[in-house]
């Protein structure tokens, strides 16, 4: 999959709702509709072979399958999605936990292994992903616009990063299931918020890694102490943020799939 189209990485301009067109009614018609839906590929069956060497043999070739075919159709699948919509649509496949790409807040998808079943099935399951995604993304821009943070009064405006940002914590929690990499949602979803009230985003991305520092963990929801301290860090620190330096801004990714993306983000100058 291009770097370019993963959703790690996307701007909020590149995901905000109020600029990107979406009919949650249409979107199996349309999924159904793009071309690499006419070649949806059959996943090989394992799981209900008796025989254990047998089922073993069988997951093998499974796994390999989805490795290669299922990971090419996938990946086909994503591009025709961002060409019909634009590049927020590449996080329809950004799962919980261990899936595709890892991390996210998408429970219908998980990989091209357990994800791709039958044609029909694959395609109900992505159009259910992308409205699952799409959700989401209006959920944090309804919540955003709950805290024009500009309009704010000086003296209001600490409690209100301070509430905002305790509450999208504790919602990227509830919609990653704090698994494997939920902090790197969480962390772009921070960066998000005040990015959108025009903090420059590599500052934003600067201010919220400084807070977060490496504290939160893979499959651990954080203590209620540690998110108000985060909370308030990230607070504190608005009120005069350092200019951002592209050479040293901290990534702690703690998963091997991560670091990989992270290696290809600086190989690409991303």
């Amino acid at each position: 999959m291009r770097l370019s189209v993963l959703p790690y990485w996307l701007p909020w301009s590149d995901v905000d709702p109020a600029t990107h067109p979406f009919d949650a009614a249409e979107a199996l018609d349309v999924v159904r509709g793009l071309e690499p839906a006419g070649r949806a590929p059959t996943r090989p069956e394992w799981r209900h072979v008796k025989n254990w060497e047998e089922r073993s043999e069988r997951y093998q070739v499974a796994i390999d399958w989805s490795r290669t075919v299922g990971a090419e159709w996938t990946d086909a699948m994503t591009a025709a999605l961002v060409e019909r919509y634009g590049v927020w649509a590449s996080g329809w496949r950004w799962s919980h936990d261990e899936g595709d790409l890892g991390g996210g807040p998408v429970g219908h998808w998980c990989c091209s292994l357990h994800s791709i079943t039958t044609p029909d099935e694959t395609l109900n399951r992505i159009a259910t992903s992308l409205c699952e995604w799409r959700d989401w993304l209006e959920f944090l821009a309804r919540f955003f616009d709950r805290y024009p943070l500009p309009d704010l009064p000086a003296a209001d405006r600490h409690d209100a990063w301070e509430r905002a940002t305790q509450q999208l914590i504790l919602h990227s929690l509830d919609r990653t299931g704090s698994g494997d990499a939920w902090y790197a949602h969480c962390r772009r979803v921070l960066t998000w918020f005040l990015s959108r009230w025009n903090v420059d985003p590599d500052t934003a991305y600067a201010l919220v890694e400084e807070a977060i520092g490496g504290r939160f963990e893979s499959w651990i929801a954080p203590e209620d102490t540690l998110v108000t301290d985060v909370a308030e860090k990230l607070a504190d620190s608005l009120a005069t943020p350092p200019a951002p330096d592209p050479e040293t801004l901290p990534h702690h990714f703690i998963t091997a799939r991560l670091h990989w993306y992270e290696d290809e983000r600086r190989t690409h100058g991303r």
